[in-house]
């Protein structure tokens, strides 16, 4: 994805687009752009979103927002600043779940897309992780949304498998892995989260993992260590803090569920879970036979089908 635009938070250099659809013309009598935020979720970044944001923008008539989250993709550079938060876990720059709440309510602000006074609500596509930020973005941050659309999203307790809990048990072990280790480890996440072989072996597999691995003659491990921050710096007191507080019940816009019934990320437990607490909120849910975690590469033309149908309403 080309992020050509930079928002400058607390230390990092967050990328973004704002891009509007060709077919919407200045000066038109017809309703204005539908204003579109997507959020990716980790390991990942906005690549994930490529071909959806392609076709909206290519079919509708939409003004989308895709950024990279702060550490992620093409936003891991940082610049501690007198505004900078603590470092969390031994590592320069907060990358968690509160955090990437805040940046984001600050990044809509920015771009006048936090649906707060005059600016538009716009509806939310949110996978992975991103479900949690985008509901404490808009239950602690006060963003208004037209509606979310949260795919893969456990927004409930437990969080991670084995591998993340030992890695945020042991992170500087992880950080010091030999280089071509580091890479096997990345590659291994990312084919788990994918049920098509062959999406990966399309080219998405190198796609996924490249922001992850250091160049030749790059700083030696910054992009491994940001890899690892992101698992450290995971606080599932991040999502008690909803839950114990009830906020899910007090969510103010439309929500549909997507989930990949072979997501071996995510049990279906924990999305009927989510569901649950959310209550009378979620309107519609969709649960797509062979389809993993990244939902959107096993199963690109049902997931364009729920976004659109979604958009739509």
């Amino acid at each position: 994805m080309d992020l050509p635009s930079t928002f400058e938070f607390q230390g990092w250099n967050i990328r973004y687009d704002l891009e509007t659809s060709s077919n919407t013309t200045a000066g038109s009598t017809r309703a204005p752009p539908k204003p579109v935020v997507f959020v990716h979720g980790t390991p990942w970044s906005s690549v994930v979103f490529k071909p959806i944001v392609e076709a909206l923008l290519a079919k509708g008539s939409y003004k989308i927002l895709i950024y990279d989250l702060p550490g992620y993709g093409q936003s891991q550079e940082y610049n501690p600043d007198s505004n900078s938060t603590t470092p969390k876990a031994s590592f320069p720059g907060d990358t968690s779940v509160k955090f990437q709440a805040t940046a984001l309510s600050a990044l809509l602000n920015h771009v006048q897309l936090d649906g707060k006074d005059t600016n538009p609500a716009p509806a939310v596509v949110a996978h992975d992780i991103a479900g949690t930020i985008v509901l404490r973005a808009h239950l602690l941050h006060d963003c208004n949304f037209a509606s979310m659309l949260l795919a893969e999203s456990n927004c409930v307790l437990p969080w991670g498998d084995g591998f993340y809990k030992l890695a945020r048990s042991e992170p500087q072990t992880f950080v010091k892995l030999p280089a071509k280790i580091h890479e096997a480890v990345v590659r291994a996440v990312i084919k788990s989260a994918c049920h098509d072989v062959k999406v990966l072996e399309a080219g998405w597999e190198d796609a996924l993992m490249g922001l992850w691995i250091d160049e030749d003659g790059g700083e030696v491990g910054e992009r491994q260590r940001s890899f690892v921050r992101q698992i450290a710096q995971a606080d599932d007191g991040d999502v008690a803090e909803m839950l114990e507080g009830g906020a899910y019940g007090r969510v103010r816009c439309d929500v549909k569920i997507v989930w990949g019934e072979e997501d071996q990320w995510i049990p279906r437990a924990r999305i009927e879970e989510t569901i649950q607490r959310l209550g009378g909120k979620v309107k519609e849910t969709a649960f797509i036979p062979d389809a993993g975690h990244l939902v959107m590469l096993d199963k690109p033309e049902r997931w364009a089908i729920e976004v659109f149908d979604w958009l739509m309403r």
